[in-house]
């Protein structure tokens, strides 16, 4: 049996990876710069190896990722969260699924990758770079026809959407941290998750998010069809030649137009769509085509800490129960429960540190492996 490492081990679509690359007859080792414990108690997981942190020592990082990938000499290196920066800067070769980092920084820019989108003749809205307030002073635009977010930034949690002027007023845009100024666009929010070899799609799913906490990363989501979407996925993997994960977020407009509005090129929740099977991993490596389930998939201790508060705060008791009847659990499988314990754990960790760092529970989450745009040595 050949290795498999994949790094962002803290993430639950890296065990499910885990778990398709094991029953597709791989060995799995999975590290990160925190202790996943999730990934820890997953069956399918050998081992889990313990890195430094990239955004604080990516010297230090990259020598022990090369020791690692010395030691293990896997057939392939699967990132899936946002160490993917450091990782593609680390230097080894063609055996890392990802893009390089200038492809990476244009797909993770907010700017860039709104020019790059409509560069190919896709649906992208108009969107300004906003250095300083003056530049914001002079659009044409009404801030109520504008959503607003840092050029760098994830989870959604500086995205002013059609902003008041007190919410305008506390931004504080710099040449070094600029706000990307991007067109609203009305319509209903989708998602997708794409894999891609040298160009070429060999899993995608389009989802709508079920239950999310705030406008995060949704926890509960089902798979939905939409081929603009997926359109959208296949030119943009043609156009740079990429592998790697593809992942954006979409508005559906009423005349059924797909207008991606940021693309993520790191792993998704919509992974889990795909179960876990062992097609998903040939996929990956090149060797067939995988295709999502239907229905719905959700996060179990997420439901639980998360929506259940949500649930009765916005009277949907019923909705929440009859969506955990109806779906599974993509974090406690069938033959591998245990890694829904090690979520909570893990869970509880970050928000323990965010309450001693004064990050959100979700900023904590990647305030080791963030990247903003800033040089990588």
């Amino acid at each position: 049996m050949s290795n498999v490492l994949i790094t962002g081990a803290r993430a639950p679509v890296a065990v499910d990876l885990a778990r398709s690359f094991a029953a597709a007859g791989h060995t799995v080792h999975l590290a990160d710069s925190v202790t996943g414990w999730a990934a820890r108690l997953s069956r399918s997981v050998t081992a889990t190896h313990l890195l430094p942190p990239p955004r604080g020592d990516f010297a230090g990082f990259a020598a022990a990722l090369r020791t690692l990938v010395e030691r293990l000499d896997p057939v392939a290196i699967v990132p899936t969260c946002e160490e993917v920066f450091y990782v593609a800067a680390a230097g080894l070769g063609d055996r890392v699924l990802a893009p390089p980092l200038a492809a990476l920084r244009t797909l993770h820019s907010k700017i860039c990758f709104a020019d790059h989108a409509r560069s190919l003749g896709l649906a992208a809205p108009e969107t300004w770079r906003i250095e300083r307030r003056s530049d914001l002073d002079a659009l044409s635009t009404a801030p109520e026809d504008l959503v607003l977010k840092p050029d760098f930034s994830r989870f959604a949690t500086h995205t002013l959407i059609r902003p008041r002027p007190a919410q305008l007023a506390a931004i504080d845009p710099t040449p070094a941290r600029p706000w990307a100024a991007q067109r609203f666009i009305a319509g209903e929010e989708l998602c997708l998750w794409s894999f891609a070899r040298t160009g070429r799609l060999v899993a995608s799913v389009v989802y709508r998010p079920r239950w999310r906490h705030g406008q995060a990363a949704a926890y509960a989501f089902e798979a939905v069809e939409c081929s603009g979407a997926l359109a959208i996925a296949r030119t943009i993997a043609e156009a740079g030649h990429l592998t790697g994960h593809l992942s954006f977020d979409l508005i559906l407009t009423p005349d059924g137009t797909a207008v991606p509005i940021e693309c993520n090129p790191r792993a998704v929740s919509g992974l889990h769509l795909f179960d876990a099977r062992p097609e998903l991993a040939r996929a990956m490596l090149g060797d067939s085509a995988a295709s999502p389930v239907e229905g719905l998939r959700y996060l179990g201790p997420a439901m639980a800490l998360l929506g259940v508060p949500t649930a009765i705060a916005s009277a949907r008791v019923a909705d929440l129960a009859k969506d955990v009847r109806r779906g599974r659990d993509a974090v406690g499988r069938a033959g591998d429960r245990w890694p829904a314990i090690g979520a909570v754990i893990d869970a509880g960790r970050f928000a323990v540190q965010a309450l001693a760092t004064r990050r959100s529970p979700a900023g904590e989450t990647t305030a080791d492996i963030e990247w903003n745009g800033e040089p990588i040595a």
